[in-house]
């Protein structure tokens, strides 16, 4: 499914509605002095950056990625942080020595600020990790009295050091048992058209076959290709450069060699027009994919929900979970006839929701309808792809809900005004 291109020719107003806007609790000054001592620690990336100050203020504030990055980046330019890959496919940002002084320069200010109480983080936490927190706070208050000795500083800030280490293994023990993550050697391969048929009136399919195949892998059903489509802007053959939009491999045969690509028919991009104009024999050449994320089968119940460029992964997971399996779909199309059946032994329910295409950026459609089904009892897993705004709203709902974040995937597919721009790291 095209993630990028999805969006070439669409246009529309800002969506109005919402949730309110409220006033930062930080300024952008904080919030570099915050991300600075946090990979003071060691390196970092945004994500983890991210995670490390919500615990900080116990979930009562959580900075956006929008908000983290640029401040990254800043700091990268005053060099007062480099930033380079420090795990698979995570660059992190790692303190200079300029860093250091501006840090130890600002150390008042650090403090001030991880002081601050932006509002209260307990109200969606369990009743009992609550009280236990405060039993907890009765305990040290008690240990201590009016005047400590120095011994007990150091045995309860040694106490309470080693349960927090013991947390956050667990957290990462648990984080880990749900993603494995695979990494491929990057390959491109010419292959050639088998077969073209309109899988729905939105919707194309293409087989591809060739011998390039026979070691092509593919383990997460929401990876992506790249698809390399000549470009018509340079008038010399040998000047252009090729046109690159991500798909998602809908299937895989490696007996028959064969790869399949859905293509949605919206208002035409190059892909999207490439597709169009296709014809069984037609040669392209893709690459990728560079790795792939697998998510454990260690869950009740699954919930898949995007739009048109996320059906392919959709219904690719739908059909590979077995007999026993619990899956619920909920997907955006333009009308009934767009609708698509799943191949699958395993209990799913599809819900779709009908918009027109101009509404594909507007969330309120999709909110709406998941705000009123009835998921499960039981440990669950949220996949969301969309429109990036899309996305982004449809997981806040779920977080806010209480579902757990370890537990939730959103990515945005595309972008809406912006041709060839994804986001597919949004949780």
């Amino acid at each position: 499914m095209p993630r990028g291109s999805q969006t070439d020719g669409r246009r529309g107003n800002k969506i109005k509605g919402g949730r309110p806007l409220k006033k930062r609790p930080f300024d952008y000054g904080d919030l570099r002095l915050m991300v600075l001592a946090l990979v003071a620690h060691k390196p970092r990336h945004g994500y983890e950056i991210i995670r490390q100050i919500e615990q900080k203020f116990d979930g009562a504030y959580i900075p956006s990625p929008g908000a983290i990055y640029p401040a990254i980046g800043w700091l990268e330019d005053m060099k007062f942080v480099t930033v380079a890959e420090h795990e698979v496919g995570r660059k992190c940002a790692q303190i200079t020595e300029a860093g250091s002084a501006f840090l130890a320069a600002n150390a008042d200010a650090v403090s001030a600020i991880w002081a601050r109480k932006p509002g209260s983080g307990r109200a969606g936490a369990p009743q009992e990790v609550v009280a236990a927190m405060d039993a907890l706070k009765a305990a040290i208050r008690d240990r201590l009295g009016a005047a400590p000795a120095n011994t007990d500083i150091v045995d309860v800030a040694n106490k309470i050091s080693r349960l927090a280490s013991e947390l956050t293994r667990d957290a990462q023990a648990q984080q880990t048992s749900i993603f494995t993550r695979y990494r491929f050697e990057p390959k491109r391969r010419k292959l050639r058209i088998a077969r073209k048929y309109y899988l729905t009136p939105h919707m194309i399919r293409l087989v591809l076959t060739g011998d390039d195949l026979k070691d092509f892998e593919s383990r997460g059903f929401d990876d992506h290709v790249k698809l390399f489509l000549p470009s018509q802007d340079q008038p010399h053959q040998e000047d252009r450069k090729p046109i690159m939009r991500d798909y998602t491999p809908r299937a895989f045969d490696p007996d028959a060699r064969t790869l399949t690509l859905d293509f949605a028919v919206h208002q035409a991009g190059p892909a999207t027009q490439w597709a169009l104009e296709a014809r069984p024999g037609d040669s392209v050449s893709i690459g990728g994919p560079r790795g792939s994320s697998v998510i454990a089968d260690v869950f009740d119940w699954w919930l898949l929900i995007g739009d048109e460029t996320a059906l392919p992964a959709i219904g690719r997971q739908v059909e590979a979970l077995g007999q026993g399996s619990h899956v619920i779909t909920l997907a955006a199309v333009d009308g009934p006839d767009d609708e698509q059946v799943f191949d699958t032994a395993a209990n799913a329910t599809c819900h779709w929701v009908h918009r027109p295409e101009a509404e594909a950026a507007n969330p309120s459609s999709l909110l709406e309808a998941a705000n009123s089904m009835s998921l499960p009892h039981g440990r669950g897993f949220v996949w969301i792809a969309a429109e990036a705004a899309v996305a982004r709203a449809l997981r806040d709902h779920f977080l806010e809900k209480g579902h757990p974040r370890e537990a939730l995937k959103a990515a945005g597919y595309w972008t809406r005004g912006t041709a060839d721009a994804s986001d597919k790291s949004l949780a």
